[in-house]
């Protein structure tokens, strides 16, 4: 009886983890949006499946019939009208609409097109066959837009996750809500005090983020990130630009220890180019560095461009700069002899390269702390060794060219232009690469008078 009792007992016990697997098993359905009817007579559908279809076929996950809305307009309803996604239900994803139908999607009274996408927002009124007939609202029960981002932005963007942050503020993904297109947005904060060489000083101040959105306008390089819009607020300027999905240098650097001789040229001869750019329009970046060095795609063989211009400066070729600014362990020695009251040029960003260079082909620094004496007098007296086995594969050609560039007389580095034409650079496979990955992008424009800004970029400066 005692075995028969604990036979049943077991059973119903098993019974009950069989039926807690089978519960745990299915899947969660999450609600990502919903679905108001305005002149379609329903009161609400829930958006639970990533994609969504309205039309009048039958496949459709709503079959918009006779009863929904009247005749005139149901025969002006495509079989698939129009599709709502959002990828994997993922709460943090955008919401797409797409339009099916040769008579017309409308958005808060915008026609889609035909096969083409944008970005829905919460309470967006969807309109069929003509922008006078409203038939849906949208709401999306997602995360809203955060409040302290303004309503300009986050009317033409749709915030997306963090990319990054510095001194300067913060970088987010977004993407335009009409185009879907991906960009990066840097927000700069105006105000916040931040410590520069141990000196504090007010590195973000109005007058230095219209410095870098004036300057960032006037570029238009294949190697250099393209800005497509700006938004100034008394706060904070909000920067949109082009989003660079192979992230910086100094992370592909770290991730693979080093680069090789052969990837390390390719990258380099690219921010050479971007560099004679700045240089022939009298602009010095001052703060090159593998940070403010994108690349486009995580591919190896990968477009380069050069960003983060808010240390930049109009200069003529005679003219002197005496801020003292930049990173420390890139920065050249006579801005720190200096101390920002002296007097410097262009040639600041020549050893920055060679700092750049040597990184990459070693995936270590010049000069640091960590080598005995303080990094500053390692720079003042221009001392660094080729140390460690990754020197063991380098060409002498390059090494030879860390050297030229790595000079404490700033009068002795070579041009921007001589650099270009070294015999470490005369490589006809890197320079057949580069030169099919800088056509990828938009060209260089000698005469910016003929120039016709696109109407994607406007700037509210």
């Amino acid at each position: 009886m005692e075995a028969q009792e604990q036979s049943q007992t077991q059973t119903q016990t098993q019974s009950v983890i069989w039926s807690q697997s089978q519960i745990e098993s299915q899947p969660v359905t999450i609600t990502w949006g919903r679905l108001y009817g305005k002149n379609v007579k329903i009161k609400s559908l829930d958006l639970n499946i990533e994609s969504f279809t309205v039309g009048r076929g039958e496949t459709n996950d709503l079959i918009l019939t006779l009863s929904d809305l009247s005749e005139k307009f149901l025969n002006r309803i495509s079989k698939e009208h129009f599709v709502i996604k959002r990828m994997g239900c993922n709460l943090s994803h955008p919401v797409y609409i797409k339009d099916l139908s040769r008579n017309g999607t409308f958005v808060n009274g915008e026609k889609i097109g035909i096969n083409k996408q944008r970005i829905l927002q919460n309470n967006d009124i969807i309109s069929l066959a003509h922008h006078s007939y409203k038939a849906f609202v949208f709401a999306d029960l997602g995360p809203k837009d955060p409040l302290d981002f303004p309503k300009e932005v986050t009317s033409n963007y749709y915030i997306d996750c963090k990319l990054g942050s510095g001194s300067f503020g913060f970088i987010h993904l977004v993407y335009n809500r009409r185009t879907c297109e991906k960009f990066a947005m840097k927000i700069v904060k105006k105000n916040p005090l931040t410590t520069i060489n141990n000196e504090l000083t007010n590195l973000n101040d109005p007058k230095r983020v219209l410095n870098e959105a004036k300057i960032m306008k006037k570029l238009r390089h294949p190697c250099v990130v393209n800005l497509y819009d700006i938004f100034d607020k008394p706060d904070s300027m909000y920067m949109i630009l082009e989003y660079m999905k192979g992230g910086d240098l100094l992370n592909r650097v770290v991730n693979n220890k080093r680069l090789s001789e052969k990837i390390s040229k390719l990258y380099f001869y690219q921010i050479c180019h971007a560099v004679k750019y700045m240089h022939d329009k009298g602009i010095t970046h001052r703060d090159l560095k593998p940070d403010n060095i994108l690349l486009a795609t995580p591919d190896e063989d990968t477009l380069v461009k050069v960003s983060d211009f808010g240390l930049s400066k109009f200069a003529q070729n005679d003219s002197v700069m005496n801020t003292l600014c930049g990173t420390v362990v890139y920065v050249a020695p006579e801005v720190l002899v200096s101390a920002g009251h002296g007097a410097y040029t262009k040639k600041v960003d020549i050893w920055s390269l060679g700092v750049v260079l040597f990184t990459c082909l070693s995936g270590m620094l010049p000069f640091s702390d960590d080598y005995g004496t303080p990094v500053r007098e390692q720079i003042k007296r221009g001392k660094f060794r080729f140390i460690g086995s990754s020197w063991t594969t380098v060409s002498k050609d390059a090494m030879s060219l860390i050297k030229k560039l790595l000079v404490v007389d700033a009068l002795r580095r070579p041009s921007i232009e001589e650099i270009i034409e070294d015999n470490w650079l005369k490589d006809t496979q890197m320079l057949c690469a580069a030169e099919r990955l800088m056509k990828t992008d938009s060209p260089e424009i000698e005469n910016e008078e003929n120039f016709i800004e696109p109407p994607a970029k406007r700037f509210k400066l």
